[in-house]
C-alpha cells in the first residue's frame, strides 16, 4: 500500500468526492471537518478579494477617523451630537467635502476652533485636531475646593485651563483657502491703515467654578449646555436679597401669611425701613438686634444693637455713621468701633438660642440647584456645628462682646485663644443629636431637626424657582451653604445663605462631609444634563446617597407640600 494520490484541484480548490474519501479510510467525522477546512480555505479567498486594495479604503473600512475611545469626553451635555451636527461650522465644511464619511465629534463644541472642524472635516478625518475639553476654575477659589474638584473633573479626561479670555465667535471667516481653510484676509480702516482679521481661535470652557467673583463669560459655554456654578438673577445669598425673597414667599403662597415667617427673624432693610424699623423697636423696648452689612461675610461689619440711639439719633444721625467699604483690612482688630454700610439689614436677635456647653451655635447645611430647566433642587441630609468661644450671656450685648454672639469660624479665630479651645472643634449634627439625648433628655432631635430644614429649603427653592427659570440657561447649577440657628424650643431659624460656603477641610468634621457631598453634588449635575437623565425621575434614577429631592419639576414633585 503506497501513499494516497493528492486530488484533483480546479483553480487551486481541491476536488474530491466524499467515495473517494471514504476509500482513503474516511469516516462521516472526518467528512465533516474537510468540507469544514474547504469552506474556510474559499471563505479567505473572498476575504481576500474584497480586502482594501490602497490605504484610503481602508482608513474608511477600519473607520480611523473616528476617535479613540480613551482621547472622548467622559461627559457631554443632553443634545451635543445634534448641536455639532447643526453647527454653522460643521455644515460648511460638508459643504466642501460632501463626501466626509463620518460624523464631527460632540466635544468639538468645547475645543474646536473653525480651522480645527474644516481640518478635520476637508481631510476626510485624516487630520484629528486635539479633541480634549476644557475645565475653568476661578483662580480667586481657596485650594481646598480645587483638590476637591480637580480629581472628578480629570476623570472626564478634561484639562485645567486659567484662560480668562474664552469665547465661542461663530460668525464664518469670509474666505477660505482652495482646500476649504479659512484663511485671514486685509481690511483697510478709513485711516488708511491696514486691519489684519484672522480666523477666531477662541473656544469655551465645558465647565466653569467660579468664586465670590464672575471672572468668565459663561454665554459661550452654556449655549451649548455646558455647566456653570451660577444662577443668574437671584439676589439671596445677599442678606437683603433673602429678605426681600422671604416678604415675597409669604405674599406668593396660596394661602399669604404675615411676614415674618415661622421660620425667619423679624428683620428691616436699612436705610430704606429705618423709620419704620424705630418704631417697632420703640414699641419693643426689650428687643435686642443684630445690624448685617448686605454683601459682606465671615463677620465682617456686624454691629450688636441694643436701642435705637446706637443706630440714629438727633446728635449722631443714621446717614453720618454710614462708611462703605470697598475693601475690608484682613489685619484690622475684630473688636474695632465698626461703622454702618450704605446698605444692610437689621434682625432681631434670638436671645434664647439653644445653647450647646453653655455656647452659642449655628448649623451649616448646604442646598442644591441641580438643573433649571426644568427645575430640580436637592438638600444635603449631613452639616455641622459651629460656635461660639465665649459663653454666651444675653446681657452682654456690647461691642468687646462679639464673640458671645458671632458663631463665624473666620471672625472666632481671630481670637487668641479660639484655636486651642474645645469650641474650635466643630461637631456633626449626629453627635449634637447625641450630646442632647445624653446631657439634656432631648429625644430624636435630630430628626425633627431635618424636617424643619428641608421645609426651609422648599421655601427658598420656591422664592428662587421663577427667576431661574426666567433668567437662567439650561446648564446653571450651584450649591448654596445654608446657615440656620435652634433656639431653646428647638424651631429652627433661617439666618443667611452664602454663594461661596467654606471648602476648608480643616477639622475632622468637614473632612468627613465636604468632599463627599462635593463628589455627589458633581455628579447629581452630570446627571441631569446628560441622556443618562432624560425623562429620568431624579428620587428613582440619579445617583443621590446623602442629597435628597426637594423639588422635582419635570415629574411634579414637591418633597412637601408647605401650604
Amino acid at each position: 500500500s503506497g501513499p494516497l494520490p493528492w486530488p484533483q484541484t480546479q483553480g487551486g480548490a481541491q476536488v474530491v468526492g466524499q467515495a473517494g474519501w471514504r476509500k482513503r479510510g474516511l469516516d462521516q467525522r472526518g467528512l465533516q471537518l474537510v468540507a469544514m477546512a474547504a469552506k474556510a480555505d474559499k471563505s479567505k479567498k473572498v476575504d481576500k478579494e474584497e480586502a482594501p486594495k490602497d490605504l484610503e479604503s481602508a482608513f474608511l473600512a477600519n473607520k480611523e477617523w473616528e476617535y479613540p475611545v480613551e482621547q472622548r469626553s467622559g461627559w457631554l451635555p443632553l443634545g451635543a451630537q445634534e448641536m455639532v451636527d447643526a453647527h454653522p461650522f460643521t455644515r460648511r465644511a460638508v459643504e466642501k467635502n460632501p463626501r466626509f464619511p463620518g460624523y464631527v465629534p460632540a466635544e468639538a463644541l468645547f475645543c474646536w476652533a473653525e480651522a480645527d472642524f474644516a481640518s478635520y472635516i476637508n481631510s476626510g478625518g485624516f487630520v484629528k485636531p486635539k479633541l480634549q475639553c476644557q475645565y475653568y476654575i476661578s483662580p480667586e477659589n481657596p485650594q481646598s475646593i480645587v483638590d476637591l474638584l480637580e480629581p472628578v473633573l480629570s476623570d472626564m479626561n478634561w484639562v485645567c485651563s486659567v484662560d480668562s479670555n474664552v469665547g465661542r465667535d461663530e460668525e464664518m471667516t469670509a474666505t477660505t483657502d482652495y482646500m476649504g481653510m479659512p484663511v485671514a484676509r486685509s481690511k483697510k480702516l478709513e485711516d488708511g491703515t491696514i486691519e489684519t482679521i484672522k480666523p477666531s481661535d477662541k473656544v469655551a470652557p465645558i465647565f466653569i467654578w467660579e468664586a465670590s467673583r464672575r471672572m468668565v463669560d459663561h454665554k459661550p459655554t452654556l449655549k451649548y449646555r455646558g455647566l456653570a456654578n451660577r444662577l443668574d438673577g437671584i439676589t439671596m445669598h445677599t442678606k437683603v436679597g433673602m429678605l426681600e425673597l422671604v416678604r415675597e414667599r409669604c405674599i406668593e403662597r396660596d394661602i399669604p401669611i404675615n411676614f415674618p415667617p415661622p421660620w425667619y427673624p423679624l428683620a428691616f432693610v436699612l436705610p430704606d425701613d429705618l423709620e419704620q424699623w424705630k418704631r417697632h423697636a420703640e414699641a419693643n423696648p426689650h428687643k435686642k438686634w443684630i445690624y448685617k452689612p448686605n454683601n459682606e461675610a465671615m463677620g465682617r461689619g456686624i454691629i450688636l444693637v441694643d436701642k435705637i440711639t446706637d443706630v440714629d439719633s438727633k446728635a449722631r444721625p443714621f446717614r453720618t455713621r454710614c462708611r462703605n467699604v470697598e475693601v475690608f483690612d484682613p489685619s484690622e482688630a475684630p473688636l474695632k468701633e465698626r461703622d454702618f454700610a450704605n446698605h444692610g439689614v437689621i434682625q432681631e436677635y434670638m436671645v434664647n438660642p439653644m445653647l450647646l456647653e453653655n455656647r452659642k451655635f449655628a448649623v451649616r447645611v448646604y442646598m442644591l440647584v441641580a438643573r433649571v430647566k426644568p427645575f430640580l433642587a436637592f438638600h444635603y441630609n449631613f452639616g455641622y456645628i459651629k460656635r461660639c468661644g465665649e459663653f454666651y450671656d444675653e446681657n452682654k450685648f456690647q461691642r468687646e462682646d462679639l464673640f458671645r454672639h458671632i458663631t463665624n469660624q473666620e471672625f472666632q479665630k481671630k481670637q487668641d485663644d479660639f484655636t486651642e479651645s474645645s469650641a474650635a472643634q466643630l461637631m456633626s449634627i449626629e453627635s449634637l443629636d447625641a450630646y442632647l439625648r445624653d446631657n439634656m433628655g432631648i429625644p430624636a432631635f435630630r430628626l425633627n431637626f431635618w424636617q424643619q430644614v428641608k421645609a426651609i429649603c422648599m421655601e427658598v427653592c420656591l422664592g428662587i424657582k421663577e427667576t431661574c427659570t426666567q433668567d437662567c440657561r439650561l446648564g446653571s447649577f450651584e450649591v448654596f451653604g445654608l446657615d440656620v440657628i435652634v433656639d431653646a424650643d428647638q424651631r429652627v431659624y433661617m439666618l443667611e445663605a452664602n454663594r461661596d460656603p467654606s471648602w476648608v477641610c480643616d477639622t475632622a468634621v468637614k473632612k468627613a462631609i465636604i468632599p463627599e457631598m462635593v463628589r455627589e453634588m458633581l455628579e447629581l449635575v452630570f446627571w441631569a444634563h446628560s441622556p443618562e437623565g432624560k425623562g429620568k425621575e431624579a428620587m428613582l434614577s440619579s445617583p443621590m446617597r446623602g442629597f435628597e429631592v426637594l423639588i422635582d419639576e419635570a415629574f411634579g414633585f414637591q418633597a412637601l407640600d408647605l401650604d
